[in-house]
């Protein structure tokens, strides 16, 4: 059943590979001095391919580099700034009508509403008495 499941391709696979891997290791040198090897200039290819991707990856450094610099949240605030910005939320939070909560006013304010309940509850209990009586 795991012949034939992806778990055992991908492990095959990695299997071939390293044994493939591995042989031309062992014969490298023969590899090296062979006709087609000398060729087609391997070596030259993979030299200027390494070089190649040196000077993107340096580019693509100094890109990334130079991108955080500009980088809105990256700039540094002037004290001149900040005292800006507090002047401004300062005249905002002024104009605007908050009030503090404490936990005292509300548990004051549950015992008021508890009593409201309560002669509410009374003076119903007696106008269904008084409608009763009638």
């Amino acid at each position: 059943m795991a012949k034939n499941c992806l778990l055992g391709g991908v492990i095959k696979f990695t299997v071939a590979a390293a044994a493939v891997s591995g042989i031309c290791y062992l014969f490298r040198d023969d590899l090296k001095s062979s006709k087609t090897y000398q060729k087609y200039e391997v070596d030259e290819k993979i030299n200027k391919a390494r070089t190649a991707v040196k000077d993107k990856t340096a580019t693509i450094k100094d890109k990334a580099t130079a991108l955080k610099e500009k980088a809105p949240w990256n700039k540094a605030v002037s004290d001149e700034e900040d005292d800006e910005l507090d002047l401004i939320i300062g005249d905002e939070a002024a104009d605007r009508d908050y009030v503090s909560i404490d936990a005292e006013d509300t548990s004051e304010a549950a015992d008021k509403v508890e009593e409201a309940v309560d002669k509410a509850e009374s003076i119903i209990d007696k106008i269904e008495e008084a409608a009763a009586a009638e």
